[in-house]
């Protein structure tokens, strides 16, 4: 007779259903597939020297800002648009010519009659010295004609000086780049009357840039020639070095002047930026890459990896940083293993396995 267990309000089940079931269940969850390991990339906290910083604006500068202006005098009969490229000696803008070409004909001319003059006056020098041998004419006039000759001379040595002149005002009517750059502004229109020293276009050179950042003068100690800082223009960050800190401050705003060396593909001129500046003595300090710090809502934290290849979640309050490494309070040491790409998405404890960055 078969055994038949009833519950109320339910269909009996018979005691070999009962076993089948109970035989299953325990299979079905032990074959249920597990979760693989999150992929991760880790940085290996080290010891570096550390110190606190602030953030202080600064902009992107050319080395070669200039308004070119104007040598000669005279109509502007042409100049380069706005935006146009040069290279170093091209021509920018050129000035009506015609009066500059009258000079230097003039000026050539009168070089040529003295120059003819000249020749009469060495003959007649040369006529009075034999006149003088044979005591036919007295020393005085003798003085008289060689000086002649001499102030001619120089007369012509002046009207040497005076083509010269001619030639190049007539060559600095081509208005020309004293550097490769870019026309950003006319300063002048065609048709103006020019004259000497008028502004005629700015030109900028983007090839050569640095970045400006006025700095408070309380923090010109910790700043050194050579050294690096990060730099931010809001989508990236960039370690650039000191090139110089002017050792000048401002008597209104109490800051200083620090230049730093930059490249012409990173930014364009006039593009603010945020630099990141010590303020305090360096001090050696445990320091991971700043990927780590992973931020969610008010909390910061980071992953760091066990020895059994789990991730353990550590609070991250940041004592200071320096460029692109910060250093915690606590929570690490010399040597762990932190995540610095994939900590997104791990969740505390969770098994992890470590990626070579130099895979991807």
């Amino acid at each position: 007779m078969a055994l038949t267990i009833s519950f109320p309000n339910t269909k009996p089940l018979s005691a070999g259903l009962l076993l089948v079931l109970s035989t299953l269940a325990p299979a079905s969850a032990q074959d249920m597939p597990q979760m693989p390991p999150a992929q991760v990339e880790v940085a290996v906290a080290e010891k570096r020297m550390m110190a606190p910083e602030m953030l202080v604006s600064g902009t992107v500068i050319s080395l070669n800002d200039s308004r070119i202006a104007s040598e000669v005098e005279g109509p502007l009969s042409w100049i380069a648009q706005v935006g146009t490229a040069v290279k170093e000696g091209d021509t920018i803008a050129r000035i009506d010519d015609r009066l500059l070409k009258v000079a230097a004909r003039r000026a050539e001319a009168n070089l040529k009659r003295l120059q003819a003059n000249l020749v009469f006056r060495e003959q007649d020098v040369k006529r009075y010295q034999e006149l003088a041998k044979s005591d036919n004419t007295s020393q005085a006039k003798l003085q008289e004609v060689t000086a002649q000759r001499d102030m001619l001379a120089q007369e012509i040595a002046d009207a040497e000086a005076t083509l010269d002149r001619a030639k190049g005002d007539l060559a600095r009517a081509e208005i020309r780049a004293p550097f490769p750059g870019h026309v950003v502004q006319r300063l002048a229109n065609k048709g103006e009357y020019i004259n000497v020293a008028d502004q005629i276009v700015r030109l900028v050179d983007n090839e050569h840039i640095e970045v400006v950042i006025p700095a408070p003068i309380g923090i010109t100690p910790f700043l050194k020639a050579g050294e690096m800082v990060a730099v931010h223009d809001g989508r990236t960050s960039r370690m650039l070095p000191i090139r110089a800190v002017v050792p000048v401050g401002d008597m209104v705003s109490r800051m200083v002047e620090v230049r730093l060396t930059s490249n012409p593909e990173f930014w364009m001129v006039g593009t603010p930026v945020k630099v990141s500046l010590p303020k305090e003595e360096a001090q050696e300090a445990v320091a991971v890459p700043r990927d780590a710090v992973v931020m969610k809502g008010d909390s910061r934290f980071i992953y760091k990896v066990s020895a059994d290849n789990k991730a353990e979640q550590v609070s991250a309050e940041i004592a200071s940083s320096i460029g692109l490494w910060v250093s915690l309070k606590g929570g690490l040491a010399e040597g762990d293993k932190v995540v610095i790409r994939g900590a997104e998405r791990l969740m505390p404890g969770q098994d992890v396995m470590i990626k070579d960055a130099s895979s991807r």
